[in-house]
């Protein structure tokens, strides 16, 4: 099996609203794409892991993202402007 790297963007600083807007957008992937190996956001189950990390661009964001997630973790944040990016390794 193997694992697709995905993420989002939100422009919230409120993690319990950020929080809010991934799991309407897993609910949304799960939906869509069913729950079997998907390859996207729907395959990151549990809650958020929050990092401290903040990044200025969201190419630096996306690679620490891709460098320090597991597959089969729950989704990772790290910060980026003004919000955060959600995401990690998805099983596909």
């Amino acid at each position: 099996m193997g694992a697709a790297f995905n993420c989002r963007r939100f422009n919230e600083s409120d993690k319990a609203r950020v929080e809010s807007l991934w799991e309407e957008a897993v609910s949304s992937d799960l939906y869509e794409n069913g729950r079997s190996y998907s390859g996207s956001i729907g395959m990151l189950a549990g809650p958020i892991q929050w990092r401290c990390e903040r990044f200025e661009s969201r190419e630096e964001a996306e690679n620490f993202l891709a460098d320090n997630h597991q597959k089969w973790s729950p989704a990772m944040a790290v910060g980026f402007g003004g919000g955060w990016i959600v995401g990690g390794w998805c099983s596909s």
